[in-house]
């Protein structure tokens, strides 16, 4: 029902350990966004059900948890805002206190224990966070959590000693492809050669960028990071990018964090054929010589520093990426 590519042998692992009762009751799964987290939780679920109930009764709890209406099972992830209409940036304190009711309830279902998947803990406000922590310290019988993170060291550092950490690195290229040819994307292997190079692998960046016109941003990026002052092309991409909205915004600034670690590796002649596939990136090479190392390194940590605030203060993404060209 769900498929996963890669990550067989981690989801062997758990599902082991869970039937045999040897799995710790929270477990963080972390790495890089988009690389398949939650499918891989999904398919545990779903492996998990298969090896407890009949086929129809398989089918029926199966239905439950697609729909997050199954009583042992209880998705968190941010909500939409009933008078704004629009995703909240976090997940709240209010949603935490409803996820405790859920977990002190008497299960329904003895014959599974009660899980809860948060997608993500990143999002985890800071009261939210401090409020989870006593559900970490004080673990019910019989419950487990699964935890996604996409950067790990935005959690709390009590968050994180208290679970069993699983790292989750990029996608293979073969196995990549295979995800987005089974996507039905349409895309050329030298397409798909340059979705692995910019998204460092991730087949869920890949998907989103593809179906957005993020993309489209390339080469404009690449001439006005090389610009060395303010210009109109610098002020027109500023003013694109600024009527995107925080996730593809978020995604744009990953695109601009590959390109600095390319061009970063180009200056130090690090660049090995076998990680970096594409045509596209090899044409880098012609813009590498107008920035300078420092120039890449101060952009990188300009990014590093300054994301957070843009999203939590929701400041102005258009003065954001010009400061950014600027440097």
């Amino acid at each position: 029902m769900f498929n996963l590519i890669g990550f067989k042998k981690q989801n062997e692992i758990i599902l082991n350990n869970y039937i045999s009762n040897n799995l710790h009751s929270s477990v963080l799964i972390y790495g890089p966004k988009g690389i398949g987290k939650r499918t891989f939780i999904n398919k545990f679920i779903n492996d998990l059900l298969i090896k407890i109930f009949d086929e129809n009764s398989y089918l029926h709890h199966l239905n439950l948890f697609k729909n997050n209406t199954h009583p042992n099972i209880k998705i968190l992830e941010k909500v939409t805002d009933q008078k704004t209409k629009k995703l909240k940036s976090h997940i709240t304190i209010d949603q935490i206190r409803q996820t405790k009711k859920f977990l002190n309830e008497s299960s329904s279902v003895k014959k599974i224990k009660k899980i809860l998947i948060i997608d993500s803990a990143d999002d985890l406000n800071i009261n939210a966070a401090n409020s989870f922590l006593k559900i970490l310290e004080e673990p019910k019988k019989n419950t487990l959590i699964f935890l996604i993170s996409h950067q790990i060291s935005s959690l709390i550092p009590t968050i994180r000693s208290r679970c069993l950490k699983i790292k989750f690195n990029k996608h293979e290229f073969v196995d990549f492809k295979e995800i987005l040819s089974n996507k039905a994307l349409n895309l050329n292997d030298e397409e798909i050669k340059f979705y692995y190079d910019l998204t460092f692998g991730s087949p869920g960046d890949a998907i989103t960028l593809f179906n957005s016109n993020i993309i489209d941003c390339f080469d404009t990026t690449i001439q006005s990071m090389c610009l060395k002052s303010f210009s109109k092309e610098n002020t027109d991409l500023a003013s694109i990018l600024s009527k995107f909205n925080n996730d593809e915004f978020k995604l744009y600034i990953s695109l601009l964090k590959s390109i600095l670690v390319f061009l970063n590796k180009l200056k130090n002649n690090d660049i090995n054929k076998n990680v970096y596939l594409s045509n596209k990136f090899e044409l880098l090479k012609n813009y590498s010589n107008s920035v300078t190392k420092k120039n890449i390194i101060d952009r990188f940590n300009y990014l590093s520093k300054n994301e957070n605030d843009l999203f939590t203060y929701n400041l102005d993404k258009k003065m954001f990426i010009l400061k950014f060209l600027n440097i």
